[in-house]
């Protein structure tokens, strides 16, 4: 029996939308809108799995982000 697959989503993630594409409606696209960057990013495939509600880590945004939130607390706490 598998575990159940936790889903994390990104802190900075405005919104996403899921939507049927392609042919026949054989295709899921996710619209992510990112706050880090202010654009809308999309994923297109048969199972795409983008890193907003997947693994927020492996997002580049993501990383400049936090370590840019992690500097600001630094500052105010040495």
């Amino acid at each position: 029996m598998r575990a159940p697959a936790r889903h994390r989503r990104c802190p900075y993630l405005e919104q996403i939308l899921k939507e049927r594409a392609g042919p026949f409606g054989l295709l899921t696209r996710f619209k992510a809108d990112c706050h880090v960057d202010h654009r809308t990013h999309r994923f297109t495939g048969r199972h795409p799995n983008p890193p907003c509600i997947g693994e927020p880590e492996t997002c580049s945004l993501y990383q400049r982000e936090h370590r840019a939130e992690d500097e600001r607390i630094r500052r105010y706490t040495d």
